[in-house]
């Protein structure tokens, strides 16, 4: 049997083992280029230790501390319309005031989700669109505006006008609809916007300025029209489902992942500081775009599958148990 001494030695001249740090980081820069290797090195870094940390206790996510908390609004803070949970409301106030950055990302326009931003004291730009508009909470100002191409929703309506689906279509920050129907009526209503009815829609519908176009049917026919849609615009348009009974036709770079990343530049705060929550198909790029990436309990499967955590059930806290867990600094 060796000495003590000899072991010792032996142990000293041994190549040290790779770290769980290492080995994770070392994977997740595989397949890059060199140059690439040195851009993302710093984010993956901190994605890592994130993930390091929380797979040996979630309580350890608190010592490297987010700047930034995004949050989706229907279905996510807003889980009974029309009301928020006044505790929520409570603890994200309280947040924002000990200097949290607070941001909505939501599919609404922004006259239907200001309510909601003033009850929370939402204090960083806001996302509406679905990402193709990004709003500076200070001085109103479009950080980011995109539209879907001109002419394209008239090329479109060839589709959705023989579909079983009520389009809606959103301009200048006013909804406008082809006949006031039952569903038409009832979105109004919910969203708290007023509804306009096109009276000419030829003409109209062939102008520029759209930022979306929502169709709202039953589930099982939304997939079917979705592909027609897709056959006809091409690469012009994207589509996300943001209910399972709504279809939405943003323009083609429009995501809230890249209103994230704008989001991100005009604070000056890295994507990595940044908490994001969704549940929906829609919430996706932001999921994977932020430090970390939260689905709620209910979203589809393939929206957990990309989250870095899932939020608890609201038997077990819901939000704000989350919150107070990895936002320790601002939530208590």
């Amino acid at each position: 049997m060796a000495a003590p001494a000899e072991r010792r030695r032996h142990r000293a001249t041994r190549p040290p083992r790779e770290g769980s740090f290492l080995r994770h980081l070392r994977a997740a820069l595989a397949g890059h280029s060199p140059g690439e290797r040195r851009r993302s090195a710093p984010l993956l870094q901190r994605r890592v230790r994130r993930a390091l940390c929380a797979r040996r206790s979630p309580g350890l996510l608190s010592r490297v501390p987010y700047r930034a908390l995004v949050c989706d609004l229907d279905g996510t803070l807003l889980l009974q319309p029309p009301d928020l949970d006044p505790d929520l409301v409570a603890g994200c106030r309280r947040a924002v005031s000990r200097g949290l950055i607070f941001c909505v990302a939501t599919g609404r326009m922004p006259p239907g989700a200001e309510r909601y931003l003033a009850e929370l004291d939402a204090s960083g730009p806001g996302i509406f669109y679905n990402g193709a508009l990004v709003r500076d909470s200070e001085d109103g100002r479009d950080l980011m505006r995109l539209t879907l191409p001109r002419g394209l929703i008239w090329r479109a309506h060839e589709i959705f006008a023989h579909a079983p689906v009520n389009p809606l279509f959103y301009r200048d920050d006013q909804l406008y609809c082809l006949d006031e129907s039952w569903a038409a009526r009832l979105y109004s209503e919910e969203q708290a916007v007023p509804l306009e009815v096109i009276e000419q829609p030829a003409d109209f519908l062939s102008m520029g300025g759209f930022v979306k176009t929502l169709f709202i049917g039953h589930p099982e026919t939304l997939p079917i029209v979705r592909d027609d849609l897709t056959r006809t615009v091409g690469e012009e348009a994207r589509f996300v489902m943001t209910r399972r009974d709504y279809l939405e036709m943003i323009p083609p770079t429009a995501s809230k992942g890249a209103a994230l990343r704008v989001v991100a530049d005009h604070l000056g705060v890295p994507l990595a500081d940044i908490v994001a929550v969704g549940d929906q198909e829609n919430d996706v790029e932001m999921i994977r775009a932020a430090g970390l990436g939260v689905a709620m309990p209910g979203a589809p499967e393939a929206v957990r599958n990309q989250a870095g955590r899932v939020a608890p059930t609201p038997d077990k806290g819901g939000l704000l148990a989350l919150f107070r867990e990895i936002l320790p600094e601002y939530f208590d």
